[in-house]
């Protein structure tokens, strides 16, 4: 027998073993670890792990009623929640049975799946695209199905029947016809709970007969499923059609379901395809409007919560980035700088924050300054960090070569760029010294340099970068510059105090924000202001260059070595 049809024979003492409870605990308890009734259970977790595990030997478990809820996240859903007791019992039943039937899932179903997952469906939806319209250069249809009222149509005695093709222990299908049955629905023998863990997985089991039906029957070569919605692409839009009719009369007749007629139908891709909260196309993709709707309802009730202090700032901060990293997926740009640009706005700074992950805070204040770059000079950032030169940039983007010299010099003036990546040094030297002032124009200075092989734009680099030093810059600039160039340098050997400062200049930061100050300013508010530094004043003020830095670095790593020799010979005399 194959490994692929090996059958679950005996494994309910498996099931009901401590071990696999404990396991199931740890599965149902994440993310959840401060929930007063996770905490509840906790207090005598070797105690009520037990008696759940003597309730299924004995074949007397019933399960808690369930608690249902209305959510509207955007479209209204009916939320049925198992007490957490529950919970792990359906780890412990998916923990058995699943990798069995994980065996026989086909690759292309991405729902509730180890290593599957929305962004890698449409990770594989783009990858179709290109095969179908051979890299966009024929039309591409795609059917967009969604079966009506999946959770609540599914059918228990088909589901038991799917389930006994792989278990066959009878008391592991009584127990799952208990978790079944718990379910009261209008339509008896019908229905599985939205929310609960066994009902995810039961979906894939009874759509497995659907995804073996289109690949083995149908024979459609480019089909994904993410629990009830489900694409086919074709270049032939008819043989879609016939698809869809097929699939139809198969879900009736064995499956006892049927397509959404609405929200089943064949759409050309230049129309775009609304698939898991993302509006794909040919050449690009677009986030859905109601995803956009549904966060910034969400930020609008986290933001009543932090100004009343009952949220905290690292927490929105944490939602907003998880949200910066999904509509990363599509073509958000503009849209992620925007609410980027805005953030210190709608939730400001009033009191003293707690602050427990500095790197945290640290990415995202880089982040808000990177948001204040224009758009195009970003595009242009991107380029020149894959390598690309100055003619490479202008024929890629359709753009003038003057117009990228002068991304380059806002750059380098916001200090994203370093000018020694854009120009030598003996060319640097040479404009610098016929600068008089920042002010002076780029004709007057050309004149003083007399050399045809230096042209404006690079005089225009040189300029841009004496502006910046000299120009007011945020706090969060500052704050990065002085750590890399004083407390790492003065205060090297010792880390610990390195990381205490790091978290009271973080406080700083989320304090200070929109705070603009020139590099005096700024060194004078360090010095006399701020009590951060435990240096003394004379060690606070002095500065170390990196060259001295490296040279005393090099001198303590010789005395190591001289010390490891010594005590070595040291050592082999005292063997000997």
């Amino acid at each position: 027998m194959s490994e692929g049809s090996k059958i679950i024979l005996n494994a309910y003492e498996e099931l009901c073993s401590y071990e696999n409870f404990e396991k199931a605990f740890k599965k149902a308890r994440k993310g959840k670890t401060k929930k007063q009734y996770v905490l509840e259970f906790e207090k005598e977790l070797e105690k009520n792990l037990v008696k759940l595990s003597n309730e299924l030997i004995k074949e007397d478990y019933r399960p808690n009623p369930l608690k249902t809820f209305i959510l509207r996240d955007p479209k209204t859903r009916k939320i049925s929640k198992s007490d957490f007791r529950d919970r792990i019992v359906h780890h412990a039943i998916c923990n058995i049975i699943e990798p069995y039937f994980e065996k026989i899932f086909i690759y292309d179903s991405f729902a509730n799946r180890l290593g599957k997952g929305t962004l890698n469906s449409i990770k594989r939806f783009d990858e179709f695209k290109r095969k179908v319209s051979k890299n966009n250069t024929i039309r591409c249809f795609v059917l967009k199905a969604d079966i009506k009222s999946y959770f609540e149509s599914v059918d228990h005695k088909l589901l038991l029947k799917f389930l006994r093709k792989r278990v066959n222990d009878a008391r592991i299908m009584d127990l799952i016809q208990i978790i079944l049955s718990n379910h009261h629905n209008n339509c008896l023998g019908r229905g599985m709970p939205l929310g609960n863990l066994t009902s995810q997985f039961f979906a894939n089991v009874y759509l497995n007969e659907l995804d073996q039906f289109i690949k083995h029957k149908i024979r459609a070569k480019y089909y994904i499923r993410y629990v009830d919605d489900f694409v086919i692409l074709h270049k032939s839009k008819k043989i879609l059609e016939k698809y869809k009719l097929r699939i139809n009369l198969f879900l009736a007749k064995d499956l006892k379901i049927e397509l959404h007629k609405e929200k089943s139908r064949v759409i050309l891709l230049n129309k775009g395809v609304g698939f898991l909260g993302f509006r794909i196309f040919y050449y690009h993709k677009l986030l859905v409007q109601k995803n956009m709707r549904k966060f910034n309802k969400k930020m609008k009730k986290i933001r009543i919560l932090y100004m009343k202090g009952k949220f905290p700032r690292e927490k929105v901060i944490e939602k907003f980035e998880g949200w910066l990293a999904y509509i990363s997926h599509a073509n958000s740009y503009k849209y992620r700088k925007q609410i980027t640009s805005q953030f210190n706005k709608i939730f400001p700074v009033n009191s003293k924050i707690e602050i427990t992950s500095v790197k945290k805070h640290e990415t995202f204040n880089h982040k808000i300054n990177y948001s204040k770059i224009d758009f195009s000079c970003q595009k242009t950032l991107h380029h020149l960090k894959q390598g690309l030169n100055v003619c490479e940039i202008s024929e890629k983007r359709g753009i003038k070569i003057s117009t990228v010299w002068d991304h380059i010099a806002e750059l380098i003036e916001h200090h994203y760029l370093q000018l020694k990546e854009i120009l030598s040094n003996y060319k640097t030297k040479k404009i610098l010294k016929n600068i008089r002032s920042p002010d002076d124009k780029l004709k007057e200075i050309k004149k003083r340099i007399n050399d045809d092989s230096i042209t404006y734009n690079e005089i225009n680099c040189v300029l841009a970068n004496l502006k910046g030093k000299h120009k007011k810059k945020s706090i969060i600039y500052f704050i990065e510059w002085l750590r890399k160039a004083n407390c790492y340098r003065k205060c090297y050997d010792n880390k610990c105090q390195r990381k205490i400062c790091r978290e009271k200049f973080q406080q700083l930061a989320a304090e200070s924000q929109g705070l603009e100050l020139t590099k005096k300013e700024f060194l004078k508010l360090f010095n006399n202001q701020l009590k951060i530094c435990v240096l003394s004043e004379k060690d606070k003020k002095k500065f170390v260059s990196w060259k001295k830095f490296k040279e005393k670095k090099s001198l303590e790593a010789k005395n190591y070595k001289k010390k490891s020799k010594n005590t070595l010979s040291e050592w082999i005399k005292q063997q000997a």
